[in-house]
């Protein structure tokens, strides 16, 4: 709830900011500022209704036995602490390139990496980041994502010919969060906050 009402906050602020700064610069008009912030709420449309879309969906599956199918699937790869991270990982990833949406992705796999976090005493706070990076990660990354098409179009604009496979190769911030979030598994570092505030398992 907390990180909800700073995402909120955070936005709030950043449309009035540029709100205001767009009229005193005389850039916007209030008449335009509003019509900005409409055209935002429009552009948004397409990712709340899948979001919804897929969330009924989820809900479906989870009734009719298809979580815990793939749950069972996911557990047999599974040993310990260490492999059900890379499970999370890897059932994020998946969700991702299948829906090409990460909030979709991580809405699918939130009851599955929950069972999983509970089982394997994975810290719920380290299995929220994985669902983040990861989803974040493979969002940037496959070539039919919103990011890549958006990148190629702004090239195109400026009288480039660049393909998703131009620029998938240049993608130095995925490789980067990859090489962290796979390090954070084994290294201690990762876990000192955690560490000092344990999660606790019985009141959840």
């Amino acid at each position: 709830a907390v990180a909800g009402l700073n995402v909120f906050l955070t936005l709030t602020v950043g449309i009035f900011s540029a709100g205001i700064i767009g009229i005193v610069s005389g850039d916007l008009t209030i008449l335009t500022f509003g019509q900005s912030v409409y055209n935002g709420f429009v552009g948004m449309n397409e990712v709340f209704f899948l979001s919804l879309l897929m969330g009924g969906l989820s809900n479906m599956v989870t009734k009719q036995g298809g979580i815990d199918w793939l749950l069972n699937k996911i557990k047999s790869f599974i040993k310990g602490e260490k492999s059900a991270q890379f499970g999370i990982a890897a059932l994020t990833a998946a969700a991702d390139m299948a829906t090409a949406n990460n909030t979709v992705a991580i809405i699918v796999c939130g009851p599955i990496t929950k069972s999983i976090s509970e089982e394997y005493k994975v810290d719920p706070r380290k299995t929220a980041s994985i669902l983040d990076i990861v989803s974040c990660i493979f969002q940037g990354a496959i070539p039919y994502g919103a990011q890549i098409l958006v990148a190629g179009s702004l090239a195109a604009a400026a009288g480039y010919t660049v393909g998703p496979m131009d620029i998938i190769p240049l993608l130095w911030y995925q490789g980067l969060l990859v090489v962290t979030m796979i390090a954070s598994f084994f290294l201690p570092f990762a876990d000192g906050c955690m560490k000092k505030d344990p999660w606790n398992w019985e009141h959840d």
